[in-house]
């Protein structure tokens, strides 16, 4: 039996868990029928120490099959066989043990907790099978198992978390040393921080099963838990005295279990039932340890009594001894847990002990006293128990509490918040309900008190309401930090609480000097209450310390709020009053609106610097007055620096507030959400339209970014979206309007009931509005704006109305368009880009569609509005086509402009609107004239503007008339429609006397034929392109007749006649002639010269001699005021600018500003009826009527030439004038006065321009003369370079201009101001020994032969052409200055001295490495590198291509005229054209400079791509030219001759390059050493100086 027995037992050395289990079952099987076995194997020496090792180990890892075997191996054991108290000690501390390889498997400790259990209760069970001696020796045995196993192996391993085991049978830790030792001198040593080596999983668990193991014991026999409770109560006494002050870490670690095993015991009690924790471990242990925890007062130890407390409840102590011994208790507990106290001894030991000893001072352990003193209360006795701790707490006895709070402490604040937050967290927590035993405190409505209610009032009204503590005790009586709000006091007295607090922040608010802020505050607070905070006014720092901390509060009770929600209107003005704060602190900061003292970005952050006893602050002090001021810099630097910490903080806090503020905001009643939107809303209008109007762009763009913000945080649907914005853009009476909004409620057409023009007073707030909606709309988008609601699939049918509008579009905003539309302009934008746009995407729409209707509602009121409030509009246009926004601005009837600019951008091009739209509309425009006889004077001052839009649309002959949409009310139109009513007006202006006759109180006949002439459409540019448009126009021979009839009315011998009587008759009167008389005058003559114009155009092939000489008279008459007036405005500009004055630029824009009493209108018909009988020069043979015979017959030729040169002479004039302006001491500003003054009549310098280009030779040498001959400071070349280099230039003057300079006769001094012969130039070549006397200063000064402006041009410094962009006006003006300087140099002879001295000057001064350098930032060098490049999409591409093609050609011709006469309009690819042929031009005039600065290039990537586009595009046609010519030989031989006559002459050659003429610039040499006299070229010392590196003399070697 021995080996066998040997073999089986003594198989707890196998490893592998997968046998254990045929292990266990062989094993079990085997000593259940052989139980003799376990006395035969070698137990003590063999088995026993590979069972222990096995257990150790974990099993091995087979937990869960072995420890379920742990018990049939025990029971198998026969008594004798083994020492029961060793035996089992060790197989326990070997078993638990084993726990290491349990921590990280739930099943593993299942399996291990329940084998422990099951085999501990076993040998506790059958004591009697290991002890003989009696039931004295199994109590003895079963005591000392519960000791050395439950309580020193079990539980002292709960307490030290897995730091002690049994040794032998004594407690030790992990070193060897006794446990309870080891606590005591752990507490010794402080610095010892142990880690935990169980997780908490674990030591829960663990704690459960000792718990379970101990009721099993107390079912068995209870009297055994002593020998658990009285090892308990020894060691916890000693653990408590531990944990006083200077406790490690590791002793407050066992407190803390301790605590944790006190609440599983609790809750035992609670969900078991048992009575034995009460009796024999919590009663007990409490009775010990009250006085010792009293005394001590130590944090943990009162947490662990709370916990008791909490779970056994106050009965858990003797309070009968504490009252009547003062605390000391020696009573013998009895096992009986119904052992109550008396009601009133709890009551007197709460009220006498308890409470005056948690309640007696603020400190470290106050926070668990409360804990205590809170676990005492009993359902039984609540209210009574709760109103005396608060009492006690606030110090209070009554409800009048107002200045008991005034004299609150600190700590007493602090108390009291922390008390209240106590109540909160830990009774008002649904998560702890069933851990506790009453349960009146889980309900709010227990815990209201009027003290309560009184204090919290009371700490909100405190005007020092700067302790933290003040708003932690707010913050827990409000609640609201988490979403299921709970309140501790009443809803009134909350009400009241947030009323204060909104008090507190609006004070804060009330302090910006910002405008808004004062009626926002207005809104919120109480009537009467802003007095009050007026009158009561405190420190700005302590107003802003108190609306921080109010914020805090706020920000920590924000849900409480909705608790109030239903019930009070100061929910929404809070929620509104962090909003306006954070406002007003952007607006501060972003738009520096004021120094508003709450502007976090005022304060100043960085330390002041060091004083500097030398600096100039403190001269003239002495020693003692630096110190003293040193301290007081020194206090007022500490001062300024809590001022920055309190004005930090609080930003801090109302943007914190403001950000959770928004994230819920939309969950409150629609009510309170209406209320707060209406009070935001209402600010913002104030904040639009009260303002500072200098500021109101940057005021606008924050307003918008609070109304985005108010949309995305207060409204829920787009109805809501649509009602904030009729609020938002609501207009009142007493706001300006063009067009009358409806009140709020109403239906949006009641826009059309009222038109209201605002006065001059007005505008500026109607401005700001503009700008408002402007961005509005840019942040919204325009149809949501403008259309609100509507949906954008709705249609309406337009039958049988007269109206366009249907209530179906009630939702629209039209007033709103038409608002926008009047206002035209504004600072930022214009309604050109910002609405009409959009209009014309909403005219494109079907018809029907409710945004079609929407631009045709905007049509009806715009011509409404001009009917009825048009008066007599200076500004006249030609029927020009397409119109220019630039000729809208001059009309100044809000309504009128704003239809003509809306009309011609909905015909451009015929894209939108077509011929059928335009007949309806004039139709429907005809039919406003009939409808109210008080406005048919304004309709023939309206009308022509809205003709010059639609005549030209329906002149163009069509063959079918398109499908109509109905947008308005019309009969069937046909063709002759428009004829029809164009003869209907030329009779009614027939009907009168002629326009020179008619007198200024018969305006009727003047304003009908200004009507019927609008009907003849012509062409702005006037000449041959005109008259084939007139020719092509759809007009029938009645209207030419009537045309034809009325002109001639106006040129018969009859109307001249009476002219000149009247006239006559007007100075022998010698009567004043006032200002009205003057405008009637002359827009007679403008009405006259536009029937010219149209006359000549339509009719001139029936005009006879009596009509031509008509025309040339008063062509001769008006060019002749023209020019006049033009002259005087130059010399007006000379005599203002004549002496040097600070105000020179105020003195021209008067004399510009008092040139505009001019009708330049006249002035633009006059040049244009000139443009149209120069194109009769482009007639062929075949078109040459008698007509013309005629026209030649009064002696045109003549009459042309004179035309012409007065023309000339307007632009010379205008040259003048901006060049005389710009050489004032105001410079530049002065001419870009000048400038602007022509912006404003664009079309009619266009057309002089145009003229200019045609003019003969001998005009324009005439024009010079005159120029230069009229006596003024600047000549005839100073007026093209003031135009040509222009501030705001005109395209078309400027290439008039360079045109003039760049041909001749002026080019031979357009570039240089001297002309010199061939002769001439030798002459002084060869006798000027002056220049060789030129020294090295010299070449500094500015060169005498060119043209200042000009080389101001080319002198342009090289970053600031690197800074602009590649269109900008600077990098245009240079290049047109090499453009003119080039092309001269190319016309000057190669051997000439003038050719020579242009050389010199670019060397010296023209650095064409800038110019090269500048150029190839315009071309692409990647895409025109190849030959074969084709236009695509690729603007690169496109620009390449462009500039190699001017590169070829300028090459190739020798000429940039091509170039520049593309180049406007001004883009990237056409200044890259004509910096290609500039290129190409410089290859040809310039060779050896490009070669220089390509040799001088280091990027070779650069170098390579520029090499690749000469070879391509500049060299095949370079080296042509040069083979076919030997022109570089000959001027080779020549240098040489004159290199040999040099010598001759006495000229000593370069000692750098040995010779005389340098074999580039062709210069001598200048440049003398001062010491060795000896003379360098310029170019050879330069190359000297950066090759050597050194700027010495090459010669003798002295600095140069």
């Amino acid at each position: 039996m021995k080996i066998p027995a040997s073999i089986v037992l003594g198989s707890f050395q196998e490893k592998d868990p997968t046998c254990h289990s045929s292990m266990w079952n062989m094993l079990l099987f085997f000593t259940g029928k052989f139980p003799e076995a376990w006395r035969a194997a070698p137990l003590q020496k063999v088995i026993l120490p590979r069972l222990w090792c096995f257990l150790r180990r974990g099993c091995y890892g087979s937990q869960q099959a072995s420890y379920p075997c742990l018990l049939p191996m025990l029971s198998s054991m026969p008594p004798g066989t083994i020492s029961a108290e060793q035996f089992f000690i060790d197989f326990f501390r070997s078993l638990w043990e084993g726990n290491s390889m349990c921590l990280h498997s739930l099943a593993d400790r299942v399996a291990l907790f329940r084998a422990m259990k099951e085999c501990f209760m076993w040998i506790v069970n059958n004591a009697s099978r290991y002890v003989e001696d009696g039931l004295c020796s199994i109590e003895n045995f079963r005591v000392r198992l519960i000791e050395c196993i439950i309580f020193k192996l079990l539980w002292y391993d709960y307490i030290t978390k897995g730091k002690s085991y049994i040794n032998n049978g004594a407690l030790v830790d992990k070193d060897g040393a006794l446990a309870t030792k080891s606590i005591q001198t752990t507490a010794q040593n402080i610095q010892v921080k142990p880690l935990p080596n169980y997780p908490k999983s674990f030591m829960q668990e663990l704690g459960n099963y000792i718990i379970e193991i101990l009721s099993s014991i107390s079912t068995l026999d209870p009297s055994l838990l002593h020998a658990f409770s009285d090892q308990f109560q020894i060691e916890s006494l000693k653990i408590i005295q531990l944990s006083g002050d200077g406790a490690s870490l590791e002793c407050n670690q066992h407190m803390d279990q301790l605590s944790e095993f006190f609440s599983l015991l609790g809750t035992r009690l609670m969900d078991k039932g048992e009575n034995w924790p009460l009796v024999y471990l919590a009663r007990p242990f409490a009775a010990k340890s009250f006085p010792l925890i009293k005394s001590m007062g130590s944090p943990p130890a009162v947490t662990l009594l709370s916990i008791i407390i909490s779970f056994f409840g106050p009965s858990v102590l003797p309070l009968e001894s504490f009252v009547n011994k003062g605390g000391e208790s020696h009573v013998q507990f009895h096992t009986s847990y119904n052992q109550e106290c008396q009601p009133e001894v709890l009551l007197q030991f709460f009220k006498n002990n308890l409470v005056k000893w948690c309640l007696c001072m603020y400190d470290y352990s106050t926070s668990s006293r409360l804990d205590l003193l809170l676990a005492f209360l009993e359902d039984a006795y609540f209210q009574s128990q709760w109103d005396w701790i608060f009492g006690c707490a606030a110090e209070v006895e009554n409800e009048s509490v107002e200045e008991d709070v005034k004299t609150l402490s600190s700590d007493r604040i602090t108390l009291l918040a922390t008390l209240m937050e106590k109540v909160r967290y830990k009774f008002i927590d649904k998560k702890v309900l069933k851990k506790s035993r009453g349960m009146l405190g889980f309900e709010a409505k227990n815990w209201y008190s009027m003290r309560l209610d009184a204090v919290a009032v009371a700490i909100a009204r405190r005007n020092t309401l700067k302790n933290p503590s003040c708003v932690q005790f707010l913050r827990c009586v409000l609640g609201g930090a988490e979403e299921d709000p709970v309140l501790l006091i009443s809803k009134e007295a909350a009400r009241l609480v947030i009323e204060e607090l909104l008090k507190h922040l609006t004070s804060a608010l009330m302090e910006s000097p910002i405008a808004w802020t004062k009626y926002a505050s207005s809104l919120i607070l109480p009537n009467g209450i802003e007095d009050c905070l007026q009158t009561n006014k405190a420190s700005l720092d302590e107003t802003l310390q108190i609306a921080n901390f109010s914020a805090q509060v706020l920000d920590g009770s924000l849900f409480c709020l909705k608790v109030l929600d239903d019930n009070f209107e100061i929910v929404p003005h809070i929620l509104a009053a962090p909003i306006f704060l954070d406002w007003e602190t952007r607006m501060s900061y972003k738009s520096g609106l004021s120094s508003s003292s709450l502007d976090l970005w005022e304060i100043d952050d960085e330390a002041f610097d060091k004083i500097d006893i030398g600096s100039a602050h403190y001269q003239g002090k002495s020693t003692d007055e630096i110190s003293i001021d040193q301290a007081d810099e020194g206090t007022a630097h500490d001062n300024a620096q809590e001022q920055d910490d309190i004005r930090l903080g609080f930003v801090k806090s109302v943007q914190a507030l403001r950000s959770r503020i928004t994230y819920f905001c939309k969950s409150f009643s629609l009510s309170s959400l209406n209320r707060l939107r209406w009070v935001l809303i209402e600010t913002i209008r104030c904040a639009v339209f009260q303002e500072d109007v200098c500021e109101a762009q940057k005021i606008v763009l924050m307003c918008i970014e609070w109304v985005m913000e108010v949309m995305d945080h207060t409204c829920r649907d787009q109805d809501e979206e649509q009602q904030m914005l009729d609020h938002l853009l609501f207009l009142s009476d007493d706001c300006p309007s063009w067009a009358k909004p409806p009140a709020l409620g109403e239906s949006k057409l009641s826009t059309l009931k009222s038109i209201n023009v605002p006065s001059e007073a007005d505008k500026n707030m109607h401005t700001r509005f503009v700008m408002f909606v402007e961005r509005i709309g840019l942040a919204l988008g325009k149809d949501k704006l403008l259309f609100g609601s509507l949906t954008k699939t709705s249609h309406i049918t337009m039958e049988n109305t007269s109206n366009p509008i249907r209530n179906e579009i009630s939702s629209c905003r039209i007033w709103l368009a038409v608002e926008v539309l009047c206002t035209w302009k504004w600072p930022g934008g214009s309604a050109v880009e910002y609405l009409l746009p959009f209009l014309c995407e909403c005219a494109k729409k079907d018809p029907g569609h409710p945004q079609q209707i929407m631009v045709n509602s905007i049509i009806n009121i715009l011509f409404t509005g001009a009917l009825t409030n048009s008066a007599l509009d200076n500004f006249y246009p030609l029927n020009a086509w397409p119109i220019s926004a630039e000729e809208v601005d001059k009309i100044e009837e809000p309504f009128l402009r704003a239809l003509v600019m809306l009309l011609a951008v909905l015909f451009k091009d015929g894209s939108v609107w077509t011929k059928p739209d335009a007949s309806r509309l004039l139709h429907y425009f005809q039919k406003k004239e009939f409808q109210n006889v008080s406005t048919v004077n304004n309709f023939t001052r309206i009308i022509p503007h809205i003709l010059q839009i639609l005549v030209p649309i329906l002149r163009k002959r069509t063959v079918n008339l398109e499908e109509n949409n109905q947008d308005f009310p019309l009969a069937e139109l046909d063709t002759g429609n428009m004829q029809k009513n164009t003869c209907q007006w030329l009779q009614r202006g027939l009907s009168g006397p002629p326009l020179i006759l008619c007198q200024m109180g018969q305006p009727d006949i003047e304003e009908w034929v200004r009507v019927a002439v609008s009907c003849f459409p012509l062409r702005s540019v006037g000449g041959m392109e005109t008259l084939m448009m007139a020719s092509a126009a759809n007009i029938s021979t009645q209207e030419r007749e009537l045309l034809l009839a009325l002109f001639q009315k106006q040129a018969s011998q009859e109307a001249i006649s009476g002219y000149h009587a009247l006239a006559a008759e007007r100075r022998a009167s010698l009567a004043t002639v006032s200002n009205g008389d003057i405008r009637w005058e002359q827009a007679r003559e403008l009405s006259l010269a536009r029937l010219m114009a149209v006359a000549i155009g339509y009719c001139w092939q029936e005009f006879g001699e009596h009509e031509w000489v008509f025309v040339l008279a008063q062509l001769r008459k008006w060019l002749e005021s023209v020019v006049g007036h033009m002259e005087e405005l130059a010399e007006g500009i000379h005599d203002a600018t004549r002496v040097e004055v600070d105000h020179t630029i105020e003195y021209v824009e008067k004399v510009v500003n008092g040139s505009r009493d001019f009708p330049m209108d006249l002035a633009e018909t006059t040049v244009f009826v000139f443009s149209l009988l120069f194109g009769f020069h482009n007639l062929d043979g075949a078109e040459m009527t008698s007509s013309l015979n005629f026209l030649k017959a009064v002696n045109w030729e003549r009459a042309e030439i004179r035309a012409f040169e007065d023309i000339l002479r307007l632009f010379f004039a205008t040259g003048l004038a901006e060049s005389i302006a710009s050489s004032s001491c105001s410079g530049k500003a002065a001419g870009a006065v000048i400038a602007l003054s022509r912006q404003r009549d664009v079309r009619f310098w266009e057309n002089v321009a145009a003229i200019v280009l045609c003019a003969p030779s001998r005009a324009r040498e005439a024009a010079m003369r005159a120029a230069d001959l009229w006596g003024l400071r600047k000549g005839g070349i100073n007026a093209l370079y003031a135009i040509l280099f222009s501030v705001h230039p005109i395209s078309s003057l400027q290439w008039a201009a360079y045109n003039f300079l760049s041909t001749d006769p002026v080019q031979p001094f357009g570039v240089t101001k001297e002309v010199l012969s061939s002769q001439s130039e030798e002459s002084t070549a060869e006798n000027g020994e002056a220049d060789q006397t030129t020294d090295m200063d010299s070449s500094s000064e500015e060169p005498s032969f060119v043209r200042v402006e000009l080389h101001s041009v080319l002198q342009t410094p090289p970053s600031d052409l690197l800074k602009s962009h590649l269109t900008a006006d600077n990098r245009v003006r240079y290049l047109l200055g090499w453009s003119l300087f080039l092309t001269r140099l190319q016309a000057v002879p190669s051997l000439s001295a003038a050719r020579e001295r242009m050389v010199q000057y670019i060397q010296d001064f023209g650095s064409p490495s800038t110019l090269l350098d500048f150029l190839f930032q315009h071309i692409p060098l990647k895409q025109s590198s190849s030959p074969g490049l084709k236009k695509k999409g690729n603007a690169a591409v496109i620009e390449a291509t462009s500039a190699a093609t001017a590169a070829r050609q300028s090459a190739a011709t020798n000429s940039l005229s091509f170039a520049v006469e593309a180049l406007w309009p001004i883009g990237i690819e056409e200044m890259a054209t004509l910096a290609g042929a500039v290129y190409g031009l410089m290859l040809r005039v310039l060779p050896t400079y490009v070669r220089d600065w390509f040799t001088s290039l280091r990027d070779r990537s650069a170098a390579s791509s520029i090499e690749a586009f000469t070879t391509a595009w500049c060299s095949p046609q370079l080296l042509a030219d040069e083979f076919s010519q030997n022109g570089a030989i000959a001027e080779a031989v020549h240098i040489w001759k004159r290199n040999i006559d040099r010598e001759f002459e006495g000229v000593e050659e370069c000692p750098i390059c040995y010779s005389i003429i340098h074999t580039t610039n062709h210069g001598l040499p200048r440049l003398a050493c001062k010491t060795c006299k000896h003379k360098f070229h310029s170019a050879c010392l330069y190359k000297w100086f950066s090759t050597s590196h050194k700027s010495t003399c090459p010669l003798c070697q002295t600095p140069f």
